[in-house]
């Protein structure tokens, strides 16, 4: 596959990803909806399946408010500074294609260029391994970003402290991620790590499935129900507050245990490209690209 191509495919699951949520999330919504008993908080999720529907239907972004843009490359049989490259472009052209509203500011001057590009953004992290080239493209909003928190407890803490360090984290938010969230939550020996495993346990495993450590997957289930227990719920309006919670963890330093929580609001945006030879999909909402 020529880099032309592979940016144009780039692009494609760029739009994919402001426009229509990836399966898991989508079946998460539709059991939300089932479940949930408040009359006003089945309504408003009703109302935001609905969006999601349109926004699908008619290609738009789901929200106003398109992200800054994550990209996780398995790079294949591809070079650094032809990834890149391709990534770079694409987000340029998607940005007038779709469009997507321009996010990238430079702090130094205070310069928006309106392509969602600039000094280190788009984010790309490179990870290890993968025979075919695998790009998982995530959108990360503000509104649930700033709600993203960190604390550093001593290493003897345990399950009790963690779970009350998720519940204010997610108390003191409240309505403001535009819940029901998608909570991640991560645990490790320092606060980059803690954090980069918190966005990783919300954006790169489905929703539905748990860790592969029985204790972390308990620890899921059971903080899952404590934070439904807050009441928060659909945009403050009281109900189910988060559909899924996912734990990632590191070993820990013998003085210390950093915990980080990362949220996602409702539409968590995430779409997966893979391409092996000529052949191209994006396998997260099981659409081929190969003509």
């Amino acid at each position: 596959m020529d880099a032309l191509k592979l940016r144009k495919h780039i692009v494609e699951t760029i739009r994919v990803c402001e426009t229509s949520l990836p399966n898991d999330v989508k079946n998460a919504l539709r059991r939300a909806y089932e479940e949930e008993s408040r009359e006003l908080s089945k309504k408003i999720l009703g109302i935001l399946r609905e969006n999601m529907e349109i926004a699908e239907k008619e290609r738009r972004p789901i929200c106003q408010d398109t992200g800054t843009l994550t990209f996780y490359v398995k790079r294949g049989g591809w070079s650094e500074e032809e990834l890149r490259k391709a990534v770079n472009e694409a987000v340029k052209e998607a940005s007038g294609e779709i469009p997507l509203r321009p996010n990238a500011i430079d702090f130094a001057s205070g310069r928006n260029p309106g392509n969602n590009t600039g000094r280190l953004i788009p984010w790309i992290v490179w990870e290890p391994g993968g025979e075919s080239l695998e790009i998982t493209v995530v959108a990360k909003g503000g509104g649930s970003e700033v709600v993203s928190s960190l604390k550093v407890l001593p290493a003897t803490a345990g399950r009790k402290e963690i779970f009350q360090t998720v519940l204010e984290s997610v108390a003191q938010a409240g309505a403001r991620p535009c819940p029901p969230i998608i909570l991640g939550v991560g645990i490790g020996p320092s606060s980059e790590i803690a954090l980069d495993l918190a966005k990783r346990a919300v954006y790169l495993r489905p929703l539905g499935i748990r860790h592969e450590n029985k204790v972390i997957a308990q620890m899921e289930e059971d903080l899952l129900k404590t934070v439904n227990m807050l009441d928060i719920g659909v945009h403050g309006f009281g109900g189910i507050t988060a559909l899924d919670i996912h734990i990632e963890y590191a070993s820990i330093h013998p003085s210390s245990m950093a915990v980080g929580v990362v949220a996602s609001c409702w539409a968590l945006r995430r779409a997966i490209l893979k391409v092996h030879g000529n052949s191209a999909s994006i396998i997260s909402h099981s659409i081929s690209l190969t003509s």
